[in-house]
């Protein structure tokens, strides 16, 4: 379960990722979520454009279940083509959330927020889909997870699925690439408890 994420302003990738974005939105009462994420929040992503270009785009993260107010914002790489909810979106239109880091919770409520190595940006696989709202149409996006490595385990029992930089354009691009790459191992991150205030 990957319920809440760093998105830090203070890294400068992630800062022209986010002003990027921005610019797509400068006549729009939206407002970008940054430094700690939650559901529901509008947030960067990364997508194809026309011209098959990785870019950063916005999407509102949760899809709207069948009950009001329900919201889901993960799916379970093992079980994502099985379900009718997420299948087509997961084969049609992946996306890449960047972030500095994501919070799990432990069975006694600590915080811990996990990170790449030397803090370089995470990135993390999922899908989008365009939805039908009462008010016009709205892109959302949900976050993949898998079976936690070791540096996660000890934590929680799941973690998000993460791709490696060099992977960006195979991950939007190829599904074969994509359905292979969620069972493989995650990478070691490194993990630090938040102080409780």
């Amino acid at each position: 379960m990957c319920g809440r994420y760093f998105f830090d302003l203070e890294s400068n990738e992630l800062k022209k990722y986010h002003d990027q974005a921005e610019t797509k939105v400068a006549d729009k009462d939206i407002r970008l979520a940054t430094n700690e994420v939650f559901p529901s929040n509008h947030v960067v992503t990364l997508g194809l454009n026309k011209e098959a270009e990785v870019v950063p785009d916005i999407t509102r993260w949760g899809f709207e279940g069948f009950k009001k107010g329900q919201l889901m914002i993960n799916a379970r790489s093992e079980t994502v083509e099985e379900k009718k909810t997420f299948s087509k979106a997961f084969r049609e239109s992946r996306c890449i959330f960047p972030m500095s880091g994501f919070y799990e919770w432990d069975h006694n409520k600590q915080k811990f927020l996990f990170k790449g190595k030397e803090n370089s940006t995470l990135f993390v696989g999922g899908f989008y889909r365009i939805h039908k709202t009462e008010s016009g149409f709205e892109t959302e996006s949900i976050i993949l997870t898998t079976k936690p490595n070791t540096s996660v385990a000890s934590v929680h029992d799941r973690m998000p699925v993460i791709i490696e930089r060099s992977s960006i354009n195979e991950w939007l691009n190829n599904l074969e690439f994509a359905r292979k790459h969620v069972t493989n191992d995650m990478p070691e991150l490194e993990c630090t408890m938040v102080e409780k205030k």
